[in-house]
């Protein structure tokens, strides 16, 4: 049990770590807590969900098709909404807040209270040092990994990356070395809006799809950057990885109720003896 136990929590950590890496991405460069960062999840899964049940296209070419489609959503809203509020954390909560109702309003009023679901993309079962893991679970965690360690080495070696951690650190000094600030932070909103929808599509084949699956998601990769430090990407991974064995653990034992109150816990004592995280800058 203990070993089914790990590889549940691994998998979770996965799909944390990609929403909380994209989330933490924006507070680092935008200075914007983006709370609508889980209903670009939850458009991942729903359009996936209509590709799929409604035009008949595969999986693949439906989860590349809604990836797509909130990157580029990702691009509009940086443009329209968040661009006036760089650095302005309140004003910043505020619009992410009034556009997370919005996009939840506009989608219940689309998609009715009827939850849908995407048929699993691949059966099967491996064992695992006695532990049973659906090849589904798998590619889930193989994909989610993938994708990590591609942002890890376009931020440590590409230019995008060296201008990204430019602005991160002074978006003034960075724009005296000729940086477009506005297109690094649009670039930024675009790929984390990406990864969330990359998680949603990962998701979508586990679980009903509902307007209000990016609440959850959305919470822990909130507790994530706080426990992490915000706006640390290897501080996010980390962390992410911590909250998905202690939910797995937790509700394995306790009840899923209690491991969300554990998760928040862990969140409230972090702010108490470490405000900054465990790889924050002060």
């Amino acid at each position: 049990m203990i070993y089914q136990v790990i590889a549940n929590g691994f998998v979770l950590g996965a799909i944390i770590a990609l929403m909380a890496i994209g989330m933490t991405l924006i507070f680092g460069i935008l200075r914007i807590v983006n709370f609508a960062h889980g209903e670009f999840y939850m458009l991942g899964a729903i359009i996936v969900f209509y590709s799929m049940a409604r035009v008949g296209i595969n999986y693949i070419w439906a989860s590349l098709i809604a990836i797509a489609l909130a990157g580029l959503l990702g691009l509009v809203v940086e443009r329209l909404v968040f661009r006036r509020f760089h650095g302005d954390l309140i004003g910043g909560c505020i619009a992410a807040i009034a556009l997370s109702i919005g996009f939840q309003g506009v989608s219940w009023v689309i998609f009715g209270p009827r939850p849908g679901r995407v048929s699993s993309v691949v059966t099967g079962s491996v064992e695992i040092f006695g532990a049973t893991v659906t090849m589904e679970r798998l590619l889930i965690s193989g994909i989610s990994l993938a994708v990590i360690l591609g942002m890890a080495w376009l931020i440590s070696y590409t230019k995008l990356g060296t201008s990204m951690r430019a602005v991160q650190q002074d978006s003034e000094a960075a724009l005296t070395l000729g940086i477009s600030v506005n297109f690094v932070c649009g670039i930024t909103f675009g790929i984390a809006t990406t990864l969330a929808a990359l998680a949603g599509v990962l998701m979508a084949p586990l679980y009903t799809i509902t307007p209000g699956i990016g609440i959850m998601p959305l919470i822990f990769a909130f507790i994530v950057i706080i426990v992490g430090g915000m706006g640390s990407i290897m501080g996010a991974f980390i962390a992410a990885f911590i909250i998905g064995f202690q939910q797995s653990f937790t509700g394995s034992f306790w009840g899923p109720q209690f491991a969300i109150a554990v998760s928040f816990g862990l969140a409230i004592l972090t702010l108490i003896f470490r405000p900054r995280g465990l790889m924050g800058h002060a």
